[in-house]
């Protein structure tokens, strides 16, 4: 069932005519389904392509790194040029300009807090101009069908997989991290590609060990990050798109069993209860999903019991009780940048300023969505969101999952740039 459906969807035989020509239209728009596959997938693959480079050609660097998401950044640009988006333009320019004061009182240049937030205006605004939902999940379920493979080669074929890409050794060129001579002899993946002893896997332990597959992302959180946004997707769809849904959470499960993502499990629970829980917009009361979980991690930090064990729990209090000591310059993001490991909301608040956070979240909420499944997908994104950003730093700004989600939220306003509407549906709203 799983291939029938992996071939439906890659198969572009039905898009052509029955001659087997393409006109001018069709051509046009198989450049485009191409050059947004290829985006989407070097959006992914970009971080496997130089750790395969750095373990087989030549050490890899961080600037190699920041060349490389330029490159793909400047990729979109012809997608981009197709129509201005006046409230996308807006909103960097404003940001810009906060950012630049914040660096200006702290004296340190926030190019990563810009850089972090480039990325989902960017590809929020090449969504938008291709506009066609169907596009964006031909491109969704090409990446999955690239992460699954890679994937199931890393795990059953883990020591050759290594050979070929040296994760942690990647990681350390980079100067991501340091090298432990120990843990090198040990494992080529990543840190956190090896369950430790005492905690253990949580999904089928004994059948699939300690590993932890990391596929493409070079690192398992990545992947169950890319599991839950897969889900929300599926979820988002209507019950009598029950084959669409069930493909897009079968791959989703099969990625969060593969990455041992705790948080793919807890969050696609919860998105599940949500689906089922929350009919018509009574989905927009998500808007509220990050005010209370910070309320949450503020009650778990005034407690200190626990609050220094690697557990669940003790991040989260951790979490909460370096929010509870925020003062106003960070509060505002005046205080440069921080290190705020496992702790999402306080490096966001700390990196953008809490007026900056708050625009961009109603921004967010702002967007008219043309339909119900897009309104679903927001705010299962905005649960997907509000939970990552309590027990992770910075990896919901990740650029291998965030150009993906953004791309994916911009193409569900089903708004097309008008060089390219006459590729949509005619039963699409002009004003969606």
């Amino acid at each position: 069932m799983l291939g029938t459906l992996f071939q439906n969807r890659f198969s572009t035989s039905n898009h052509l005519p029955a001659n087997g020509s393409l006109m001018g239209s069709d051509k046009s728009l198989l450049n485009e389904q191409r050059l947004v596959i290829g985006i989407i997938l070097a959006s992914i693959c970009y971080q496997a392509i130089l750790c395969l480079l750095n373990t087989q050609v030549h050490i890899a660097s961080r600037a190699l790194v920041g060349a490389s998401e330029a490159l793909i950044v400047l990729a979109c640009l012809p997608i981009i040029a197709r129509r201005m988006l006046h409230g996308t333009i807006i909103l960097l320019l404003l940001t810009g300009a906060l950012l630049t004061i914040s660096s200006l009182v702290s004296g340190e240049l926030a190019i990563k807090a810009f850089r972090d937030l480039l990325i989902p205006l960017c590809f929020f605004w090449v969504g938008c101009n291709i506009g066609r939902p169907e596009l964006a999940e031909r491109a969704l379920t090409m990446a999955i069908a690239v992460i699954i493979s890679f994937g199931l080669f890393e795990f059953f074929f883990v020591e050759q997989f290594t050979n070929i890409f040296d994760i942690f050794g990647y990681y350390v060129a980079t100067g991501n991290l340091a090298p432990i001579t120990e843990y090198v002899r040990d494992s080529k993946l990543q840190m956190n590609g090896i369950r430790p002893e005492g905690i253990g896997r949580t999904l089928f332990p004994g059948l699939l060990g300690s590993h932890r597959v990391s596929s493409v992302f070079l690192e398992p959180i990545s992947m169950g990050n890319f599991a839950t946004m897969c889900a929300a997707w599926g979820l988002s769809k209507e019950f009598k798109q029950i084959r669409q849904m069930l493909f897009f959470l079968g791959a989703a499960f099969v990625m969060m069993v593969l990455s041992d993502s705790r948080f793919a499990l807890m969050s696609v629970s919860l998105m599940v209860i949500a689906r089922f829980v929350l009919k018509g917009t009574n989905v927009n009361l998500a808007i509220l999903a990050p005010f209370l979980a910070i309320v949450l991690l503020l009650i778990m930090g005034m407690d200190a019991t626990g609050r220094g064990s690697d557990s669940f729990g003790g991040r989260l209090s951790f979490s909460g009780f370096t929010l509870l000591h925020f003062d106003i310059s960070l509060l505002f993001g005046l205080s440069g940048m921080q290190d705020f490991a496992d702790q999402g909301y306080a490096y966001a608040i700390s990196s953008f300023g809490l007026p900056v956070c708050l625009l961009f979240w109603f921004s967010f909420w702002l967007i008219k969505m043309p339909n119900d499944q897009a309104l679903r997908f927001r705010a299962f994104i905005a649960i997907y969101l509000s939970l990552i950003l309590c027990i992770s730093g910075s990896s919901a700004f990740a650029f291998k999952t965030s150009a993906v989600l953004w791309f994916l939220i911009g193409s569900c306003l089903m708004n097309p740039a008008p060089n390219n509407r006459n590729h949509i549906n005619s039963g699409v709203p002009k004003n969606a």
